[in-house]
């Protein structure tokens, strides 16, 4: 016992010397992959430090630029704020000029993550004032056109095109090509959006005329999109469907959002077999990086409703309607576990911080008092040892007598709800509608009658006493009709067998059970109708 306390005792001085030493090994490691053009194996190394937090700040900032410029690279979330602004402070002391603008670049980003837009522009403005003295002219060029972004968003248009200016300047002044004509573009759809269309062509045309030099298939394919969008707008329907055509020629690969856009461009001509040809094409060329879900659902819908098909450009509009409803989900999901994903790291770090303290205070107790420390620490292990196996003890002994009773109760319950369920099969109202799901003929010379209804009604509330009271609290308003539907879900029809009883099609009974669903406020989750029928 002696021994391994003193060694405990030694690991607690080596220990943070040795973590910071293979934390600057992964970083090492991660650059040299970056070096070899391997960004992806370079930030999977990264993330997998469990916690960076234990070097000191030089090599902890370090990690944060190395972190935050892979994720920027490869689209990944940035590093969290408390990281990013502890690797700012660093910097701001100690760091470059241009260390201190990628910081406050990137301090900006892990801002703009946490939706914290204030906070990202006073960023990307102080990084400007330092980048302008350091006359680092492609970070200005790349600062200005974040901060258009951040204009745009909030639909300040004008501010959103003083930065794409701005940004075109300094991306001049840095000679990149590519990225100052894409801002040239970034102007032009500005002007688009405020539907300016003779401005936003001139700028689309300048840009298109100063890519074709570079023969950027990528930079064109996205140029000639914009002029046919743009003509589209203008309604010169020739044009617009030459430079879509072009956009395609050049980007073969991403050619379903242009797909989209001949659809729609086809769709304002009024002609419909193209239209139809298109959504086809932009469904086949479609990606799981750009699904158009959307898009193509909602350009069904307007081809549908065109053509008179009003039933199914109403299935296609409620369709729309439930992904874009996912997305709203989906989205708050994520920014739910980015929530969680700060907390834990604020735990960790706090977690971390009273181990590192409670490792300090063994420390300095072992140096001071020596043997009453061993002696203490041992007593202390063996009472603990005995308590816990008291403990354990008692919390078996009561499990298992919880568990006996637990199964006694189950037993009668399920025995009690067995013979209720009996009861109700053995009806004829229910041997009545179970015949009726397994044939459309028998259903029509057979149809279950107002007594028949009211027979189910009462046998429901025998078997399962809550469910009629807790149908009408869930679903408020309900039609008889509705009523009804509900019912048969309880007794379990599955979708083939309600369409017969009801003698409607599939797409008819998802309709009833999403206008069911609508009434219960329940559009907006992931829980079925048939899961809340069955828990009632």
């Amino acid at each position: 016992m002696k021994n391994v306390l003193l060694l405990f005792i030694l690991s607690c001085l080596s220990f943070s010397c040795e973590r910071g030493s293979e934390v600057r090994l992964q970083i090492k490691e991660a650059e040299e992959l970056i070096r070899l053009e391997q960004p992806d194996s370079a930030f999977t190394i990264l993330k997998n430090i469990a916690n960076p937090e234990v070097l000191n700040d030089k090599a902890f900032s370090h990690f944060c630029m190395v972190y935050a410029g892979l994720s920027e690279q490869l689209s990944e979330d940035m590093p969290f704020v408390s990281q990013m602004e502890r690797a700012n402070a660093y910097y701001k002391k100690h760091g470059s000029l241009e260390k201190q603008v990628n910081s406050l670049l990137y301090l900006g980003m892990a801002y703009e993550e946490e939706t914290d837009y204030k906070l990202a522009m006073e960023s990307y403005l102080s990084a400007v004032d330092l980048a302008k003295i350091a006359e680092n002219y492609l970070l200005l060029g790349k600062l200005y056109n974040k901060m258009a972004k951040l204009h745009e968003f909030d639909d300040n248009y004008e501010g959103s095109k003083q930065c794409h200016l701005l940004s075109v300047e300094y991306y001049l002044k840095g000679n990149d090509s590519v990225n100052y004509i894409y801002s040239i573009r970034d102007i032009g759809w500005i002007h688009l959006l405020e539907e300016d269309y003779n401005a936003a062509l001139r700028y689309h045309q300048d840009a298109y005329r100063l890519a074709l030099p570079l023969n950027d298939s990528l930079l064109l394919s996205s140029l000639t999109n914009r002029l046919g969008i743009t003509y589209k707008e203008m309604k010169n329907y020739a044009l617009a469907e030459k430079f879509l055509f072009q956009s395609i020629a050049y980007d073969e690969a991403g050619s379903a959002p242009t797909y989209l856009s001949l659809a729609d461009l086809y769709l304002g001509e009024k002609k419909y077999d193209k239209t139809r040809e298109y959504i086809k094409k932009a469904i086949l060329n479609k990606t799981p990086q750009r699904p158009l879900t959307g898009g193509i659902l909602y350009q069904s819908y307007l081809l549908e409703k065109a053509l008179g098909n009003y039933n199914l450009a109403l299935d296609y509009y409620e369709r729309f309607n439930h992904f874009a409803d996912s997305i709203i989900e989906v989205q708050s999901q994520i920014d739910l576990r980015k929530v969680e994903k700060r907390y834990k790291h604020a735990k960790l770090l706090n977690r971390n911080t009273i181990l590192e303290l409670r490792y300090s205070r063994i420390l300095d107790v072992s140096i001071l008092l020596g043997v009453l420390i061993l002696i203490g620490v041992y007593t202390y292990i063996r009472k603990l040892d005995k308590e816990k196996n008291e403990l354990k003890k008692k919390q078996e002994y009561t499990a298992k007598s919880l568990q006996e009773k637990e199964f006694e109760v189950q037993g009668l319950s399920g025995k009690i709800q067995g013979i209720r369920k009996g009861i109700l099969e053995n009806t004829e109202t229910y041997k009545k509608i179970m015949q009726n799901s397994c044939s459309i003929e028998v259903a029509k010379k057979n149809p279950l009658t107002n007594e028949d209804w009211l027979s189910l009604y009462g046998s429901l509330k025998m078997t399962y006493p809550f469910f009629m009271d807790g149908l009408e609290k869930q679903f408020p308003g309900l039609t008889e009709e509705e009523r009804h539907f509900c019912c048969l879900l309880k007794l379990g029809l599955d979708n083939q067998q309600l369409a017969i009883f009801l003698n409607i099609q599939s797409t008819s009974v998802d309709r009833r059970r999403y206008r069911i669903r609508k009434k219960g406020k329940m559009e907006n989750t992931r829980t079925t109708l048939d899961e809340v029928i069955a828990a009632l």
